[in-house]
């Protein structure tokens, strides 16, 4: 027969459990009302939250006029970054060619050029070189 220490050890194990599942709960509940408020916060400000993106309202609305407008900027800021026709002649006077650098060969160029084919031979084959 369980006597009075089996039934306080039981009626302490629930209430233990208990509090722990109180407790998940709870704190489940505040996150979901944490981002109620914040969602209906966002709203008023104009962005709507929902399972499929984020969605943002303006108040306000561009006609045909503010897109040929901002069309019409964009081109002319486009062509004024472009290169196209920049070293035309008749544009500036004083632009003038850059100095044409005089090529050389390097010592080792020379050397290689007026080695034997044995020697080439010598130096190196496909897996490294030959003794």
């Amino acid at each position: 027969m369980a006597g009075w220490v089996d039934f306080l050890s039981l009626i302490a194990t629930v209430a233990v459990f208990g509090g722990i599942v109180y407790g998940i709960i709870f704190v489940v509940q505040s996150i979901n009302d944490g981002l109620t408020s914040t969602k209906a916060s966002l709203k008023s400000r104009g962005l709507d939250v929902s399972a499929s993106g984020v969605s943002v309202k303006t108040s306000k609305r561009f006609g045909r006029e503010d897109y040929v407008d901002a069309t019409q900027r964009g081109i002319v800021k486009a062509m004024g970054a472009s290169s196209f026709r920049r070293n035309d002649s008749s544009s500036t006077a004083s632009a003038t060619a850059p100095p044409q650098i005089q090529r050389t060969d390097s010592a080792a160029s020379i050397r290689s050029t007026g080695s034997s084919s044995e020697e080439k031979k010598k130096k190196k084959s496909i897996f490294g070189k030959k003794q």
